[in-house]
């Protein structure tokens, strides 16, 4: 075997993974199959590459993902022919829209065999699939390895995307993955040079933000998801203060909003975050892409408000002209804060916010949104309880995963700020069971390379658990430190209150005084899911929580324990969870 990049000769599968492992990927997520199973040999037998084996390969695309989103580094996902590529296709696209470096490699069958009716064929199009052009969709390159000669060349433009936050795709033939070729010596990884904007650029944002200040403008401050993921809330924080400007931040970005953010933006968030928004003369937005569910209810604020817009990519809300375009947010806002501050110090005394003078700020209070009464039994513990109750226990600097649904909506709105660790929410695509699989492969790949959060939390429906729940399986095969946490109330509860609110005839029970009813196709049959994991899983810790004081104490108890463990806890299918168009007005 010759891994090592020395000249000789070695296999195209081996080729591949040492050109991942000198690009940093050291855990490669994937389902095993005939036509991927060179690149898996290969991952195998070489010592430094860790090869994981999913349950989907949704869930494999979704642990590349959230390895990623928490590390800032690119991944590698694995897959075989037909419906294994079929199958991570909806992972890419949520790596597409949240603009992860997730790169994908898919085994398609021989080439002998191809449009000669071989099986899994998918490059013989319109007689099968086209699974380039399938591809291409969620991906930012495409590439099929014809021909063993042309792998280097491949993966150059393969990591070149990678390099600029999107997903690639490799399609390589069995056979090209069996086929030897010279060893060349690997060079070193040609990383693009991460530089800031140029410092007429930041000067002049310093300018206006000082102008601001010494007009005595009001100034808000509004943190995305690109912030989170480069760790800038110490910066974001600094620069805030220097402005005398109130924090807001959107869903994937909510890790960044210390003490002093006044909440999270958009339909699951709080009406003071609006408020600040709405209160200020400027906004200065880092690194949020301003999509609809970051900004609904906004859009006429900000059409009305002075909008500056710093990070890699540009706002989605049309009409933000004042965009700087940068790769390197981090660095933009250690420049900026610098420049901002000389610009300050030169009046300090005379502008109205000197913040050297004011170092201990008060908290700022958040107002949340309406809830509803729940409708089940007493002691059934409610959404905000529920996620109050897990925020109150979270290890210090841990992962927290939240899925679709109520889950979501429930813990982007109730969780405490400021716990020092991640917040990871998935709301391009929201694919329902995201979040377990990504946040399992982030606790997998985080005990490998060392450096990430001691424990991953994930917090997901029942409804998300029956999907990709499974990956629990992958989990426990390798101790990963993660804990799970299903919200079960036998149903997909958002769709319960969509069908409640939009077809309230045919939603109804057929017992109810309403009408002839037919009843839901969203509730469902109780399912006993911890004792069903128990008899499953012996070596998984599993405990149902019934009650906020168990939930309490099993959750502590837990989230202090190694490896994988697992919280079941009911709720109420008819609680509204906090989504601003489900809440009724004058909702106590």
């Amino acid at each position: 075997m010759d891994v090592s990049g020395a000249v000789g000769h070695q296999s195209v599968a081996d080729r591949l993974v040492a050109r991942l492992l000198r690009a940093g990927i050291t855990t490669v997520f994937g389902v095993h199959g005939a036509n991927i199973e060179d690149v898996y040999d290969a991952a195998i037998r070489n010592p430094c590459m860790r090869p994981v084996v999913a349950k989907h390969e949704f869930g494999a695309g979704a642990m590349a993902d959230g390895l990623a989103r928490i590390h800032g580094t690119a991944t590698a996902v694995l897959t075989t022919s037909g419906g294994g590529a079929l199958n991570v296709i909806p992972a890419l696209g949520e790596a597409y829209d949240s603009r992860v470096p997730v790169l994908a490699v898919i085994g398609t069958a021989p080439r002998h065999t191809v449009g000669r009716g071989g099986f899994q064929d998918m490059l013989c199009p319109p007689d099968t699939i086209d699974l380039p052009a399938v591809l291409s969709g969620v991906v930012g390159s495409c590439a099929v390895v014809d021909d063993p000669v042309q792998v280097d060349a491949a993966v150059d433009d393969a990591l070149a995307t990678l390099s600029r936050g999107l997903p690639a795709a490799l399609v390589i033939p069995k056979d090209v993955q069996s086929a030897r070729i010279a060893a060349a010596p690997l060079g070193p990884v040609a990383l693009p040079e991460r530089v800031g904007p140029p410092p007429a650029v930041i000067h002049d944002l310093a300018d206006r933000l000082a102008h601001a200040v010494h007009r005595g403008e009001h100034v808000c401050v509004w943190a995305g998801e690109e912030a989170s993921r480069l760790g800038v809330s110490g910066t974001v924080g600094h620069l805030a203060d220097l402005l005398g400007a109130s924090v807001v931040v959107s869903p994937g970005g909510r890790d960044v909003g210390g003490p002093r953010c006044a909440g999270v933006t958009g339909v699951m968030g709080h009406p003071s975050a609006h408020a600040a928004v709405q209160e200020a003369a400027m906004c200065l937005v880092l690194g949020c892409r301003m999509s609809l569910t970051d900004r609904a209810g906004l859009d006429e604020t900000l059409a009305a408000t002075r909008v500056i817009h710093i990070g890699a990519i540009a706002p989605r809300m049309p009409g933000i002209a004042d965009h700087v375009e940068t790769p390197a947010l981090d660095l933009a806002l250690v420049a900026l804060t610098q420049a901002l501050h000389e610009r300050l110090s030169r009046h300090r005394g005379t502008h109205p916010r000197d913040l050297a003078r004011r170092p201990d700020l008060p908290a700022v209070p958040r107002t949340s949104l309406p809830t509803t009464s729940p409708s089940g039994p007493a002691t059934t513990p409610t959404l905000r309880e529920v996620v109050t109750t897990i925020g109150e226990v979270l290890p210090t600097g841990c992962a927290v995963f939240a899925d679709a649904g109520n889950a979501g909506a429930g813990a982007i709105h109730h969780l405490p700020f400021g716990s020092g660790g991640r917040f990871v929410v998935a709301l391009g695509m929201g694919g329902m069971g995201f979040a377990i699989a990504a946040g399992i492969g982030a606790a997998i790949g985080g005990a490998r390379t060392g450096g990430g959060p001691d424990r991953t939390v994930v917090i997901a429906g029942d409804g998300s658990f029956y999907m990709h729940g499974m990956e629990l399986h992958t989990a426990i095969e390798h101790g990963a430190p993660v804990t799970l946490i299903v919200l079960n109330n036998d149903a997909h509860g958002m769709c319960v209150t969509r069908e409640n609110l939009y077809f309230p005839d045919t939603a109804s029970p057929p017992t109810t005084p309403s009408g002839p009813g037919r009843g839901s196709v969203n509730r469902f049959r109780h399912t006993d899911i911890a004792s069903g994991l128990d008899a499953m899983f012996p070596d998984l810790i599993v405990r149902h929580a019934r009650d906020v004081g168990t939930l309490r104490a099993v959750a502590a108890d837990l989230m202090s324990r190694a490896g994988p463990n697992c919280i079941v806890v009911d709720t109420d299918p008819d609680e509204i969870a906090p989504f601003a168009p489900f809440l009724p007005r004058g909702t106590s």
